[in-house]
């Protein structure tokens, strides 16, 4: 067994318990707790989780409840972001991770308000335990105008956007903001709250940004070599909906060639650290190679 999945079979059961348990007991209104719980415990990788704590690993220092209760606040608002990019008004999905989206299982409104609410009990959970107003500042900075939800905004504006198509810029910048900023802020918020050094930091922040710019490519080359029931979610349906991505920018050939690259330069980002955990996150992507 290699040192990641070890490490992911030894704490991903930890991340869903506290999850689980803790959504349970300090959400008062049992069934807003439930419709939130839906949608967070429906499975997933737990990778911005994953990260978090292997970045810790990666520093030395130890994992405890406190750690975890940062780590799963990274993952209330990673599930925040799904529950809103699944909304008829957003990708209109209508399966996440194998199972009804929120807003099918529940309702539109109801998934709206369980987005609303996972978003700031995750900051609040980042803040309760690590008493930073650095982490606090790099997790909202990741999902504001400025991450995540100006990465879904150039998204919708490039549907059916001609325009833009091959504007190779505006793609790996709406790439980049949607789904890599917040993989970037799981780790640098590991690297500060471990007290990492500046040659450390570098390091880890070079590691994030290019694992989380794979990221996007590996998750659009998904939408094309993988079935809906292998993905657990609609699937070769980018092009149908006139989406601009690195894959209609450079066909899958490319994209695989570009992700290679990625990889192998993301692994040499790691060189000199105690970090053989973080570098098997990079075997996720084999899968579409």
């Amino acid at each position: 067994m290699t040192a990641f999945k070890f490490f992911q079979n030894q704490w991903t059961p930890v991340i869903n318990n506290f999850l689980e348990k803790k959504l349970a007991e300090e959400v008062e209104d049992k069934k807003i707790s439930q419709i939130m719980a839906y949608s967070v415990m429906a499975g997933g990788k737990r990778l911005r989780p994953l990260l978090f704590l292997a970045t810790l690993n990666s520093l030395g220092k130890e994992i405890t409840d406190t750690e975890i209760r940062i780590a799963c606040g990274i993952e209330l608002i990673h599930t925040y972001s799904l529950i809103h990019d699944d909304l008829p008004a957003m990708d209109n999905d209508d399966y996440r991770r194998g199972k009804l989206t929120s807003h099918k299982k529940w309702g539109e409104a109801e998934a709206i308000l369980a987005g609303d609410a996972l978003l700031p009990l995750g900051i609040e959970w980042i803040a309760q335990a690590s008493d930073s107003a650095k982490l606090v500042k790099v997790s909202t900075e990741a999902v504001g105008p400025n991450g995540m939800v100006g990465g879904q905004y150039l998204d919708i504006d490039s549907t059916n956007n001609a325009s833009v198509s091959n504007d190779e810029q505006y793609i790996n910048k709406m790439e980049w903001l949607k789904t890599g900023c917040l993989i970037k802020a799981s780790v640098e918020m590991a690297a500060i709250y471990a007290d990492a050094t500046q040659i450390e930091m570098v390091k880890l922040i070079d590691f994030a940004k290019g694992f989380g710019r794979a990221y996007q490519i590996y998750d659009d080359l998904v939408d094309v070599v993988e079935s809906s029931e292998q993905a657990g979610k609609a699937t070769h349906k980018d092009k149908e909906e006139g989406k601009n991505n690195t894959l209609t920018l450079l066909g899958i050939e490319k994209s695989r060639s570009e992700l290679v690259s990625l990889i192998k330069q993301t692994k040499q980002n790691l060189s000199g650290l105690n970090a053989e955990v973080l570098e098997g996150f990079l075997d996720l992507y084999q899968k579409v190679l």
